[in-house]
């Protein structure tokens, strides 16, 4: 890596820190895996499948499958389908809206609770045993790190504007 002094403090250059980043990522993701033994590590329900186990939580009386799919960024029909993969493992169930039959709503039955729960908790233990074991004063630093980058990445981001099409002459 390269160093960078600057008034008497070294800094790691962006090059190089988003070379070795990409590099740890993968085996950051990788090694937290292989400590687990789970829903979700086993393969019986996918991520974007626990993200929606999890979002449908905050909704005790449903949430309707537009306003799932609008949380989720996908389409309808992407919705439709992986609420169909977890209705066959009897996580969620659909209702009709009481006021207004047009609106089909999602909740998370007691099963997928139970298994969310399970997940979150192994999760818990093996961060709390892996990070148990490096310094206070480096957890503090890393958590810090992890909120600002959070933070960013959960900025709405600016529209692109189209790039203007350069002029282009055809001489024959």
């Amino acid at each position: 890596m390269i160093l960078i002094k600057y008034r008497g403090a070294e800094f790691v250059d962006i090059e190089p820190f988003g070379k070795r980043m990409i590099e740890l990522l993968p085996q950051l993701v990788r090694g937290f895996a292989r400590r687990e033994h789970n829903y979700l590590s086993r393969g019986k329900i996918t991520l974007p499948q626990l993200w929606t186990l999890e979002l449908l939580t905050s909704y005790p009386s449903g949430c309707p499958m537009n306003e799932l799919a609008r949380l989720l960024d996908i389409s309808r029909p992407a919705a439709t389908g992986l609420i169909d993969r977890l209705l066959t493992q009897n996580l969620v169930q659909r209702t009709d809206d009481v006021q207004d039959r047009r609106i089909v709503r999602v909740t998370i039955t007691s099963k997928g609770r139970r298994i969310l729960a399970a997940i979150w908790e192994q999760k818990r233990q093996m961060v709390t045993q892996v990070f148990g074991q490096i310094s206070p004063k480096d957890r503090s630093q890393y958590l810090s790190t992890l909120e600002q980058v959070v933070a960013i990445l959960t900025q709405p981001q600016q529209k692109r504007l189209p790039r203007k099409q350069p002029a282009v002459t055809i001489r024959r």
